[in-house]
């Protein structure tokens, strides 16, 4: 079955045996452009670069180029904008949100000049990955099968099912058991609509410690403990038509809540082989994620049916992540005019990802073969520059991150972004705006699966998403 784009992939299908999917790792894998405004600005190619408080979420070697201690604070607005386009049918929405970027401090340790570990540093932090914020709606009119039809007959089990206790499935009894049908959803035309609501996120405590060897190697460890919430409602309302008159419609609607908190292990270097060249290397351990999910469906016609779904509590596995970073400095601390430009890579391997359901040992190797067959390895790549003139910056970066599915052309989730940045650095505070526009890649949305002749398919009407976001941050912080 193919899998639609956006992140309320495989929620809106009917769901007959448990409300998990594949896809839920994958929201707690895939980060975005979020932080300290000076990260956003070079688009967060600090992986070499250094001495932003945001290294402990990618390369805590970093934080190893601190001179002094600081405190930090990051907080902005994040604007998502969803269209779709179905046969020239469009619509589009937009969601503005108050976006928490990062809250830190960093403390500094001069162990000075006699010693070979000159500086070190201790940090906790907390940093937002990922701001889950969206709103998309989609429409189909004309459609010569219904949803009833197309998918819900085929996965009732029970004369319990909402779509019969609502009045818009029919059962009959016969000398085989039950047959459902539906006396309105069998004929006509249908017109359909769907909103789908996404609200949560991801964030991160960091606690690091890194350190300066002889001012060419520096080393960093973070230990993260990334926790969030993901909600996901759907609302679902499809029309029939008979010689183009309304008989009526019914809405279906789900809701979809993961609650979780694990943790990570991070390690990097950096080497200053020449003071105009930094290289960097960062390796990441998977988060071990403990989820707690729950799920509630209604179906309303001629009443309302439907109720919260038993919880369930499993685990989740993110992907390694390798990290490979340079940067080059331009002029010196006595320069009036200076610069650096740096560019880092990164590699995951989403099939990695994997689920445990210690008490559904079925739909655990289920999911997990799902994850092996839709996913792949994804390339991240951040390149940044930043102009230092005194007390001023000015900074700009592009950030591409790869798409990690593996049809690719049925699932397009890749990222593009485009950034900019000013700051202005005081003695003993500073200040720095940053902005990004990224935008996600054109790609498909199946609105369901269709059943016929015992084989599972997407809908063949897709519709085409395209998805933008406008993120705006202003950071303020605090030397001492």
């Amino acid at each position: 079955m193919k899998k639609i784009l956006i992140l309320a992939v495989g929620i809106f299908t009917y769901l007959g045996l448990n409300a998990q999917s594949e896809s839920f790792p994958l929201y707690f894998s895939q980060y975005g452009l979020n932080g300290t405004s000076a990260y956003i600005g070079k688009a967060g190619a600090i992986g070499a670069l250094g001495g932003d408080i945001m290294s402990s979420n990618y390369n805590p070697a970093g934080l190893g180029l601190y001179r002094a201690s600081e405190i930090t604070f990051t907080s902005g607005i994040d604007i998502t904008s969803s269209s779709a386009n179905f046969n020239g049918m469009k619509t589009s929405d937009s969601h503005p949100t108050f976006n928490f970027g990062n809250l830190g401090m960093v403390v500094d340790f001069n162990n000075g000049s006699s010693s070979p570990f000159r500086h070190v540093q201790m940090s906790f932090g907390l940093n937002r990955l990922v701001n889950f914020n969206n709103r998309t709606k989609i429409a189909r009119n004309n459609l010569a099968s219904s949803y009833i039809d197309d998918n819900a007959l085929n996965l009732i089990t029970s004369i319990d099912d909402d779509f019969i206790a609502a009045g818009v499935v029919d059962t009959f009894r016969d000398a085989n058991g039950d047959l459902y049908t539906s006396s309105v959803y069998e004929n006509g035309t249908f017109n359909q609509i769907k909103s789908v609501r996404e609200s949560g996120y991801l964030n991160e405590m960091s606690f690091s410690l890194s350190t300066n060897y002889e001012n060419w190697l520096y080393l960093g460890a973070t230990i993260g403990i990334p926790f969030g919430e993901y909600t996901c409602k759907t609302s679902f309302s499809e029309e029939r038509f008979v010689s183009g008159v309304s008989t009526g419609y019914y809405n279906y609607n789900t809701q979809q809540d993961l609650s979780v908190a694990g943790v990570n292990l991070k390690l990097g270097a950096i080497v200053r082989p020449v003071q105009w060249l930094r290289i960097g290397a960062a390796i990441h351990t998977p988060t071990f994620y403990n989820v707690t999910d729950d799920f509630y469906s209604e179906v309303e016609y001629n009443k309302r049916s439907g109720g919260w779904w038993p919880q369930y509590e499993y685990n989740m596995q993110s992907p390694w992540r390798f990290i490979g970073s340079a940067a080059v400095i331009l002029g010196n601390n006595t320069s009036k005019v200076s610069g650096t430009i740096s560019l880092d890579y990164e590699l995951a391997s989403y099939s990695a990802m994997s689920m445990t359901l210690e008490d559904n040992i079925m739909t655990e190797t289920t999911l997990n073969n799902a994850i092996d067959a839709n996913y792949s390895s994804a390339s991240t790549v951040r390149l940044g520059g930043e102009v230092k003139y005194g007390r001023l910056r000015a900074r700009a970066g592009y950030a591409y991150f790869g798409n990690p599915y593996k049809e690719k052309e049925i699932n397009n989730a890749a990222w593009n972004y485009l950034t900019c940045g000013v700051g202005y650095r005081g003695k003993t505070y500073f200040f720095d705006i940053g902005y990004a526009y990224g935008k996600l890649s054109d790609g498909k949305y199946y609105m369901y699966d269709t059943y016929d002749n015992g084989q599972w398919s997407s809908d063949a009407n897709p519709s085409k998403i395209s998805t933008t976001k406008h993120l705006l941050q202003a950071t303020l912080g605090v030397r001492f």
